[in-house]
């Protein structure tokens, strides 16, 4: 199965769409999203999208009965702060990522096939025993100056991380208005 992955989209409806694109064009079958969606508001950038949705909740994700109900109307299922679940024979784990010795515990368990998180903003595949950890990176772009998502096949494990573009980080624009 090809799954598209994605974290961090802080309310960035422009680039939720542009993830979506390059799912809908990489014929992703599923689509995990790591936390801070932060509004409800963008379940409406998945409608009609086509493939199912599992998030997890973030640290900036404030209205959780908002988002849980909203993104059930699209096809999403809110899992909660950590998710557990198998696609294709594989077993997962999902989570944002806020507390980094958490997320070090779960990929140490060696309990789950892939690991999916979010939350440091950058994108990360690494093999650790016989789990891989997957980090999308942003689709936000302010805090680290890039759009990106990961694209995951299932029956090899290969994961490619596909950058959506380059932006003006929130210190680049704070120093131009310094100078």
């Amino acid at each position: 199965m090809i799954i598209g992955i994605m974290s961090d989209a802080h309310d960035s409806i422009k680039g939720v769409k542009d993830a979506l694109r390059h799912f809908s064009s990489r014929s992703v079958q599923l689509i995990l999203f790591a936390g801070d969606m932060i509004g409800s508001g963008n379940c409406y950038t998945f409608e009609g999208c086509g493939m199912p949705i599992k998030l997890v909740y973030g640290n900036n994700d404030g209205d959780r009965v908002g988002l849980y109900r909203e993104f059930a109307r699209v096809g999403g299922e809110y899992l909660g702060d950590f998710a557990e679940f198998e696609v294709d024979g594989r077993k997962f784990a999902m989570l944002h990522g806020t507390e980094e010795p958490l997320v070090k515990a779960v990929v140490a368990s060696q309990l789950y096939d892939v690991v999916v998180r979010g939350h440091n903003h950058r994108a990360e595949v690494t093999m650790h025993g016989k789990t891989l950890l997957v980090n999308p990176g942003e689709i936000w772009g302010s805090f680290t100056g890039l759009r990106s998502v990961a694209i995951l096949d299932t029956s090899s494990l290969n994961v490619e991380i596909i950058e959506m573009g380059r932006f003006k980080t929130f210190r680049e624009i704070l120093k131009e208005e310094q100078d």
